[in-house]
């Protein structure tokens, strides 16, 4: 079936809208207007919490400049920033301020997220443990309780934290001279009772303290949500799940969505069809069969081109990737589903080079900003769904070509089809064009570049620039299929081909015609007319075409480096693994990246170029090779990288459960002698205490319960510890009675009722000591509960011999500062994680070694624990950072990266580990191994990272004797 869509356009500039505040950020019913220039959003999503490092932000910067996005997309966190009541910190990891500093300077816009919720597979969704425990229950919203609402308590608690996190924002907006071009207000929310309100009562808020940007709301789905609540709409699309990923089949994809065109313009009309979050990637839980790699092939290459081209297909302007780069959940800050680990499959990774050629498209062709609708079209090709949009301006046409269904994605289709204004068959040579099961092309026509006119292309197309007075078109295919371009040239036209590719030229009626296969590399194509009206093609195969950069030039003005502001684009450079910046200065151009390797490089560009640097070091191998193109080879010098072997490494150890000793002192430890609670979901047993841990203070971690009771021979024994334990999904708890194991609660649920039998032997006169360790595995929105209590008739639970106190804290080895570094571990007992522990319960391990990595070089490092099954829970500190959990019977994760600036990389460091033995056997009662590696060895890199870990003394110095 063709649908076509017949446009009446009155005024083919349609007026333009802004928010009464600022015309700074404007839009029509296309696409967006940053300080007057139309804009195509190519937004990817980063977190800078999740990595801890802020002297690293800036490369994750420069990686989104150079995949040529021009927006990056950032989330705050709440429970970070206000840990507690009255408490902003915005200073350290949480001062956000040489983030909008560096991507101001590296001319990338900044979308601000600061929720107040932000889900993010965050404890709470980033809420902070002591708002969640905030009185109130109002019946009418009973999904969030009192959060999330106007409710006054709720409205009083995050006043502290928007006032801080909206002023630095507000300080940094576009209107300021800074980055920030569009401001969300909440996070993925639904209309209801004194919903709606809180959301209005956030924007007003943002507006008092100087916010004029506009604001949005991101719908969790197509379910008309606060549409109209803020300025903006937009909602969020996750085709293939957000999270679960390692366990789903990547063989498997959903139905490829069709509706989201005609959602937008029935919901939003006259407004950009907005994603703020797109699929990226895709979350993944404990126990997942495939880990992260598994997300990587689910939502990859062959994702991104189909998925993606339906958005385009669909009118989408402004497109905002979840994640781009996803980073390490660090702490305790992950959600009870979610491992350390936030890899996300992100693009940052294997998928960075289609998301660099989508958005070097975009960026380079602007008539794509501004598209109606033509047609769709599903039956004149069978098993090929086809979208015409085309400009109402310049008429230039954009075919969107994919399978018609999730039926026919591994199905190859060869087909002829018409297109552009002449209603052109194409190919014309007779060939076919050629769709590959689940991929997708785009063919354009009628599109000028330069000074110059293509008819049509059959390759994509990936940027254009002037080369020596010539429009330099690039285009790229998959290596041996067939390819047809056509130019409005006429005269004779002169051919010259520099490269691999075969390629065939034919003149008819003012038209010239290009025929090839890609082969593997990159060919220039030179055509030349009597009339001057010259033309350049650069043909890439596919994976040449991941490698091809176009830096930018700074310009003049407030915004130097933003493209479509002042920056200009006016070189390629073929061949390198990362091309960070670039500046050409008189004729010297200098250039800034990574390599691996002894690099061979293309450059075409401006014929003044004579020289070139590369990091800040002259190229002698420079040759031009043609007027515009130079060739050299950029140096790769393998260094020497000398890691520690913890293996045979000396490590120290002390047991961490003094706890369940009969003469334990209590230390740092509160007293759980609550006896009312705010919460509606009441103790199973157990009163008169309260034994919830939020309403403690601790939020967060591993806890350590310990009681006392009363038994003599006058009193009844007790048969059974009952146990009613809650620690969100994949916690677990062990249970002593005195020093006597009594066993573990591990059922991956998220509530565990436990009956642990009491022997006589195990009872002593006078107190008896009951210690519970639990794992509290992050948050929802409820707090986490943990309840017990002696005796094994229900009867006797409401007999006064119950518990006679509680105490509270987290592990022992945690509250005395023995994963901090400096901390005197001297007199420890001298033995390995690979010796283990004797029987169930907890240790520590320290060890202490030294980093002395090359520099100028890109090192990544991972901690990797052995993949064996074994009944343990194994928490990482680095330097005093908890940077890992291992769940040795749950998995997946095993590999941990740190990053410098967390390691030192030029100095001492300290690993500890905590092992926790949940069962008695051999494998769980040791670590297998434990090792430090090398991820690659890249020269350039970000350079000058600081470390700068607290030790011992800076932060418990005062808190208690070393041990």
């Amino acid at each position: 079936m063709v649908q076509l869509f017949i446009l009446l356009v009155a005024n083919c500039q349609p007026q333009l809208s802004y928010n009464g505040l600022t015309t700074a950020i404007e839009w029509d019913n296309y696409s967006f207007f940053i300080l007057g220039n139309r804009t195509f959003i190519q937004s990817g999503e980063f977190h800078m919490w999740r990595l801890p490092v802020p002297s690293l932000w800036r490369d994750i910067i420069q990686k989104a400049k150079a995949a040529g996005l021009n927006t990056i997309s950032v989330y705050f966190h709440w429970g970070l920033i206000n840990p507690r009541p009255g408490e902003v910190d915005l200073t350290g990891i949480n001062d956000y301020q040489p983030f909008f500093d560096a991507a101001k300077e590296e001319g990338i816009w900044v979308i601000a997220r600061p929720g107040p919720y932000i889900n993010s597979e965050t404890s709470t969704g980033g809420i902070p443990g002591h708002v969640a425990w905030i009185p109130g229950d109002p019946p009418w919203n009973l999904y969030n309780g009192e959060l999330r609402s106007n409710d006054t308590f709720y409205h009083a608690a995050w006043q502290d934290y928007w006032t801080g996190v909206i002023s630095l924002i507000s300080k940094n907006q576009v209107t300021n001279g800074g980055p920030v071009i569009l401001l969300q207000i909440e996070n993925e929310y639904y209309n209801g009772p004194g919903q709606n309100q809180y959301v209005d009562q956030l924007r007003q808020r943002a507006i008092q303290l100087g916010v004029v940007i506009p604001t949005f709301v991101n719908d969790a789905g197509e379910f008309d949500n606060l549409v109209n609540d803020t300025d903006l709409y937009g909602f969020d699309a996750y085709p293939l799940s957000a999270s679960g990923c390692g366990n789903a089949n990547p063989a498997i994809w959903p139905a490829i969505p069709t509706t989201w065109r005609a959602y937008f313009d029935a919901t939003v009309p006259g407004k950009p069809h907005f994603f703020p979050e797109f699929q990226g990637g895709s979350a993944d839980n404990w126990g997942s069969t495939g880990g992260y790699a598994n997300c990587r092939e689910l939502v990859g290459y062959n994702f991104q081109r189909v998925f993606y081209h339906q958005m385009w297909a669909d009118g989408a302007t402004a497109e905002n990737f979840y994640m781009f780069y996803g980073g390490t959940t660090w702490s305790q800050l992950p959600y009870s589903q979610g491992y350390t680990s936030y890899d996300y499959g992100a693009p940052i990774t294997a998928k960075y080079g289609e998301l660099k050629l989508q958005s070097l498209f975009l960026r380079s062709f602007t008539d794509f900003y501004m598209t109606d609708l033509i047609k769709t079209d599903t039956t004149t090709v069978p098993n090929v769904f086809i979208t015409q949009l085309q400009n109402p301006l310049s008429k230039s046409s954009f075919y969107i070509f994919r399978p018609n269904s999730v039926a026919t994605t591994n199905t190859t289709i060869n087909f002829q089809y018409n297109i552009g204004q002449a209603n052109t068959l194409v190919p014309q040579n007779g060939a076919s064009l050629t769709l590959l099961g689940r991929d997708s092309f785009v063919i354009a026509t009628d599109l000028s570049f330069g000074t110059s006119k293509l008819q049509y292309s059959t390759a994509s197309l990936l940027t254009f620039l002037e080369l020596d007075g010539s429009d330099l078109l690039v285009v790229y295919g998959y290596t041996g299929m067939p390819y047809e371009m056509a130019f409005e040239l006429s005269g004779a036209v002169t051919q010259i081909i520099t490269g691999p590719t075969q390629v065939t030229g034919k003149a008819t009626n003012g038209t010239y015609i290009l025929n090839f296969s890609p082969s593997t590399g990159v060919t220039l194509v030179n055509l030349t007319t009597p009339s001057g009206q010259d033309i350049a093609v650069l043909i890439a195969d596919y994976n040449a075409a991941t490698q091809i950069w176009q830096p930018t030039i700074a310009g003049r003005g407030n915004f130097v480096n933003y493209v479509g502001m002042s920056a200009s684009t006016p070189l390629i450079v073929s061949g390198l693994y990362l091309v960070r910046n670039a500046s050409l200065d008189e004729q010297n151009l200098a250039l800034w990246g990574d390599v691996g390797e002894n690099t061979k490089i293309e450059i075409f560009g401006p014929s003044v170029i004579a020289s070139l640097t590369w990091n800040n070091d002259l190229v002698q191998t420079l040759t031009q090779t043609g007027t515009g193109t130079w060739q050299a080879i950029i140096p790769f010098s393998t260094p020497l990288v000398s890691l520690p072997d913890l293996e045979s490494a000396t490590w120290r150890y002390r047991d961490s459960l003094p706890e369940i000793q009969p003469d334990f002192d209590g230390f740092a430890m509160v007293p759980a002698n609550q006896t009312t609670t705010t919460s509606v979901f009441p103790p199973y047993y157990g009163e008169p205490w309260i034994l919830y841990a939020d309403q403690y203070g601790f939020h967060a971690g591993n806890l350590v319960w310990r009681g006392t009771f009363m038994h003599n021979s006058s009193t009844t024994a007790p048969t059974a510890i009952n146990i009613s334990s809650s620690g969100a999904v994949n916690y677990a708890a062990s249970v002593w009675l005195n020093t006597n194991y009594l066993g573990a609660s591990d059922t991956r649920a998220r509530t565990n009722n436990n009956t642990f039998p009491v022997s006589d032997e195990s009872l002593i006169d006078g107190e008896n000591t009951v210690v519970v360790l639990q794992d509290h595995m992050g948050g929802d929105l409820s707090g986490q509960d943990m309840c017990c209590t002696p005796g094994g008739r229900a009867r006797d639970l409401q007999q006064p011999r119950g518990l006679q106190g509680y105490y509270l804290g987290g592990l022992y080895g945690e509250r005395a500062g023995w994963h901090l570094p400096g901390y005197d571990d001297s007199l420890w007992e001298e033995r390995t994680p690979f010796q283990g522990i004797a029987q169930p319960g907890v240790g520590f391990f320290r060890t202490t070694f030294q980093l002395d990595l090359p520099e100028n070089y890109d090192i990544p490092l991972s901690f990797v624990f052995d993949s064996t099954i074994g009944h343990y829970r194994s928490q990482l500190y680095v330097n005093g950072w908890q940077m890992g959990k291992r769940i040795a019977n749950i998995g997946p994760q095993t590999a941990f990266p740190v990053h410098e600036g967390i390691l030192d990389y030029h100095g001492i460091n300290t690993v500890v580990l905590s092992l926790w033995a949940l069962g008695n056997g051999t494998a769980d009662r040791a670590i297998p191994s434990f090792k430090l590696v090398a991820n690659g060895t890249y020269a350039g890199g970000i350079q000058g990272i600081s470390t700068n870990n607290p030790d011992w003394t800076e932060l418990r110095g005062n808190f208690g004797v070393p041990l």
